[in-house]
This record gives structure tokens, sequence and C-alpha cells, in this order.
């Protein structure tokens, strides 16, 4: 009898062993795989968030917006355009004059025309206008050149420019020939994608002749603070 309540004894601790392991492997698997599982969730969610992030700041980069700004004397106002050279479209959610927003939902296409997205009314007390837009991917692109209403000449602007931007290979040299109501500027350009800016004196049309060596490659004429035209004109090449 004693030799059977021993092994009686042995045999239940050995189902008592047998059922804390279980136990023990139950509560690891419920406590420990749960939390792994959330882990491995979190970690992928980090890494779409960040090579989300990564698109959308390549595409920031690529954005190519320019900002143009026309004056009207009667009534006062400037009708503000925008071009997109980019391969992306580009949304402009906000329009900024001097610090002051204006929201905006302006789809442009990519590689679009200059496009009127707004036409902005000027109150009598001010006098100085800074003009900027947003776009939806954080950038923001200013026509910083102050605009001032003066009561005997009208609209003028401190700077009037005409901004040349060539792409091509890198190591063409160019030479730039902008013509006039001012005297003929000549330069040579080096740079690809840095514009090349001509500071002019005089209101009128102007005659932008590009060359590589002695090839003629574009010609555009531009006008510089025409009811048609901007203070600030770009040229694409």
């Amino acid at each position: 009898m004693l030799t059977t309540d021993t092994s009686l004894n042995r045999g239940r601790r050995g189902t008592s062993t047998v059922l804390g392991t279980l136990i023990f492997v139950g509560i690891l698997f419920t406590a420990v795989i749960p939390m792994f599982l959330v882990i491995r969730q979190a970690d992928t969610l980090f890494e779409n968030s960040k090579h989300e992030l990564g698109i959308l700041d390549q595409e920031r980069r690529d954005e190519a917006l320019y900002v143009y700004i026309y004056t009207v004397a009667d009534p006062r106002s400037l009708i503000v355009k925008v071009q997109n050279k980019g391969e992306l479209s580009v949304r402009i959610v906000r329009l900024w004059v001097n610090d002051e927003p204006l929201d905006l939902d302006y789809i442009v296409p990519p590689m679009s025309d200059i496009e009127e997205i707004h036409t902005y009314p000027i109150p009598e007390e001010t006098d100085s206008y800074y003009i900027k837009v947003t776009t939806d991917r954080g950038n923001s692109v200013a026509f910083d050149t102050p605009l001032v209403w003066d009561y005997g000449m009208g609209w003028t602007s401190e700077i009037l420019s005409i901004n040349v931007l060539i792409t091509s290979l890198p190591g063409n040299i160019f030479k730039i020939e902008v013509t006039g109501p001012d005297p003929a500027y000549q330069e040579t350009l080096t740079l690809k994608y840095e514009p090349k800016f001509f500071l002019v004196d005089v209101e009128g049309t102007y005659a932008v002749t590009i060359f590589r060596g002695t090839k003629e490659i574009y010609y555009e004429e531009v006008t510089i603070n025409d009811p048609e035209g901007p203070l600030v004109a770009w040229v694409f090449a």
C-alpha cells in the first residue's frame, strides 16, 4: 500500500508539473505574443509613415511654381497669376498679402500656361504690398519685390527685372541678349538651374534672345508694367 501511495503522489506531481508548464506557456502566448504583434504593427506603421514623408519631401522639392503680379489702376487692384513648370500638379491653399492670409483651393496642372488665381482689391489706406502663395505640400512662393501705389504715378516697383531660366545639359555656355527701350544687355551664362536676372529701369517691351555658341536657340518678347504684363517677367528656355 505504501508503494502504491508513493507512485500516486509522484503521478500527481508529474501531472501538476505538466499543467503548470501548460499554464505558463498559455500565459506566455496570451501576454507576450500579442505584445510582439503590436510592436511589429507599430514598426510597420512607422516605416510607412517615414516612406510617405519621404515621398512628400521629394514632391515638395519637385514643385516648380512661379508667381506673377499684374497691376490694375482702376479699380485699384492686384491680379495674381501663377505658372507650374513642374511635372506634378500643385494645389494652392493660401494667398498672403502683407502677411494677411486668404484661403484658396486652386489646382494648377503640370506644365501649365500662366493662370490667374485671384484678383485682390486694394484698400485705400495701404500703399506697399508683398505677395506670396502657399501650397498644400508646404512650399511658399513669394513675389517679394515690394509693389507701391503712388498717388501721382500709379503702381511702381523698386525693382523691375527680367528673369531668365535655362534648363539644358551642364557645361553648355549661353549668351543671353536683352534689348528694349533701354540700352542692350549682353552676358554669358554657364548655370543650369539658377536663373539670371536682368534689372531694367525703363518700362516697356523687351526682346530676349538666347544663343548657344553662335546659334540662336530661343527668342521671346516680354512686357514690363503694361496692363497686360507683370512688373517682373520670367523667361523659360
